[in-house]
C-alpha cells in the first residue's frame, strides 16, 4: 500500500503545480504581452515484473506482467506564440515575429525583454513599458534610452511602419504634421525564447537556456516587423485553459481518493493487529 500512496502523492504534487500554472494563466489573460506557462508530464518508475516469453513450437508465449508507472512533471516552459492584436493608441506598438522590446528597470545596469508595447511617457519624458525605460536607436544609430521626448500625451505620437517614433503638436489638424523625434525602436530576439525567465511584470530575463540576446536591430529580418497602433494581447485562450484546469482538478480528486483508500486499508490492518 505504501507504494500506492507514494504514487498518488507524486501525482497530486505534479497536478497541483500544473493547476497553479493554469491559475496564473487565467489571472493574466487580459494582461498585454503576457506569455502563458505550459506544463507537461512524464511517466516514472515503471514496474515490470517480467518481460514475457516468446511462443514456441508447442507452447504459446506470455505477455509481460507490468503494473504501469507513476508520474511527475516533465517540463514547465513559456509559450511564446503570438497573442491577438488589438487596436491601441498612436504610442502603442506591437511586434509581428520573434522580436522583443528592450527595457531596463535600473537605468541600464540590467536589461529585460518584453512583448508589451502599450507604452507610456513618464514625468521625466522617458518612453516606458510597465514603468521600465524603453531602449531604441538615436539618429546616429546608437542604442540609447528613449528619453527627452516633447511634452504631450499618447495622441501626440505615432510610429511608422519601420519603427520610427514621430511627434505632432497638433494631431487633430487636417492633415496632421508629424516630425521625427530622432528615435526608432530597437528589437532583439533569442534562439530559445522559451528558456527566458519571468522577471518584472511581463518582462523576461535571459538565462543559460535562452542564450544571449541577439544584437539589437531595427524591425525587419529575424526580429520581425512592427504593427503601429496595435497592442499584443495575452496568448491565453480562456476556454482551453478552463477545460485544462477542470481536468487537472479531476485528476487530483481521483488520486486523493486512491490515497484515502490506501490509508483506510492500512488503518484497518493496524486495528486488526491491535
Amino acid at each position: 500500500m505504501f507504494d500506492v500512496m507514494e504514487q498518488a502523492k507524486n501525482a497530486i504534487e505534479a497536478y497541483n503545480t500544473a493547476l497553479k500554472a493554469s491559475s496564473a494563466n487565467i489571472a493574466n489573460m487580459n494582461v498585454s504581452g503576457y506569455k502563458k506557462i505550459d506544463v507537461s508530464f512524464q511517466s516514472i518508475f515503471e514496474r515490470v515484473l517480467n518481460r514475457g516469453t516468446a511462443a514456441g513450437i508447442e507452447l504459446g508465449g506470455t505477455n509481460p506482467r507490468q503494473f504501469g508507472s507513476g508520474m511527475a512533471l516533465s517540463n514547465v516552459s513559456l509559450d511564446f506564440s503570438a497573442g491577438e492584436y488589438v487596436s491601441g493608441t498612436g504610442l502603442d506598438l506591437a511586434i509581428s515575429g520573434n522580436g522583443l522590446f528592450v527595457v531596463s528597470p535600473d537605468g541600464g545596469s540590467n536589461y529585460l525583454y518584453t512583448r508589451s508595447g502599450n507604452f507610456e511617457i513618464d514625468a521625466n519624458h522617458n518612453l516606458t513599458s510597465n514603468g521600465m525605460q524603453v531602449y531604441g536607436f538615436n539618429s546616429a544609430g546608437t542604442v540609447v534610452p528613449i528619453t527627452g521626448l516633447p511634452y504631450g500625451n499618447k495622441a501626440n505620437y505615432q510610429w511608422t511602419s519601420n519603427g520610427v517614433l514621430q511627434y505632432s503638436d497638433a494631431p487633430t489638424a487636417d492633415p496632421p504634421q508629424y516630425i521625427n523625434t530622432g528615435y526608432s525602436i530597437a528589437l532583439t530576439y533569442f534562439a530559445n525564447p522559451s528558456g527566458l525567465t519571468q522577471a518584472q511584470g511581463t518582462a523576461f530575463a535571459e538565462s543559460a537556456a535562452s542564450g544571449s540576446a541577439a544584437t539589437l536591430q531595427a524591425p525587419g529580418g529575424a526580429v520581425g516587423s512592427v504593427k503601429p497602433n496595435n497592442i499584443e494581447q495575452s496568448n491565453v485562450f480562456y476556454l482551453s485553459e478552463t477545460i485544462d484546469a477542470m481536468e487537472l482538478q479531476r485528476a487530483m480528486n481521483g488520486n486523493l481518493t486512491v490515497l484515502k483508500m490506501a490509508s483506510d486499508i492500512i488503518s484497518q490492518f493496524i486495528n486488526k493487529l491491535s
